[in-house]
């Protein structure tokens, strides 16, 4: 996207941005096989996937996901429309150091942690005997974006290698 890009560094010393990378490659199958069981009838997916979702509603306790509320699937309906195809891109950008992926791993960052927060007071709200376990599950969904973030906002390359230039060093406005 305009002007010429430093080339990445090798993701083998980029460890941080492997897993974030993976996490998102990891993430589109519970997304396509789970989470969407919020929205379309259950009998659309396979029987693997509704058993795996009973089995997590059972250990974790996860009562949004059992009996979700309006909010929460408008929440999943945004996973949809915002994140599935940001995960795509990111992963992409993660794995290949790809310049653009700054913006779209801001993008989702900060959408995803924004509204991890409603989600997190009701869990916290709730007299679940199993509510430490189901914060176990959608903690890591607050603080993942908040790392990618952290990890694309400082600077305007982040995948370049650091060779002392300007556009290499983080920001500080």
């Amino acid at each position: 996207m305009g002007g010429t890009a430093a080339p990445a560094l090798e993701l083998s010393k980029r460890p941080i941005d492997l897993l974030i990378g993976t996490f998102f490659l990891i993430h589109l199958p519970i997304m396509l096989l789970i989470d969407l069981q919020v929205l379309v009838p259950r009998h659309f997916f396979p029987t693997f996937a509704q058993e795996l979702l009973n089995w997590h509603i059972e250990n974790s306790g996860d009562f949004l996901m059992a009996n979700p509320p309006l909010y929460f699937k408008s929440f999943v309906y945004a996973e949809y429309a915002i994140q599935l195809p940001l995960h795509v891109a990111n992963a992409y950008a993660f794995l290949r150091g790809k310049r653009w992926g700054r913006m779209t791993g801001i993008i989702y960052g900060v959408h995803v942690a924004t509204t991890m927060i409603p989600i997190l007071a009701d869990i916290l709200a709730s007299d679940s005997p199993k509510r430490n376990n189901l914060l176990g599950v959608y903690v890591p969904y607050l603080l993942i974006p908040l790392l990618v973030v952290a990890r694309l906002l400082p600077f305007s390359d982040p995948f370049a290698p650091k060779s002392g230039t300007a556009s290499d060093k983080p920001k500080t406005t």
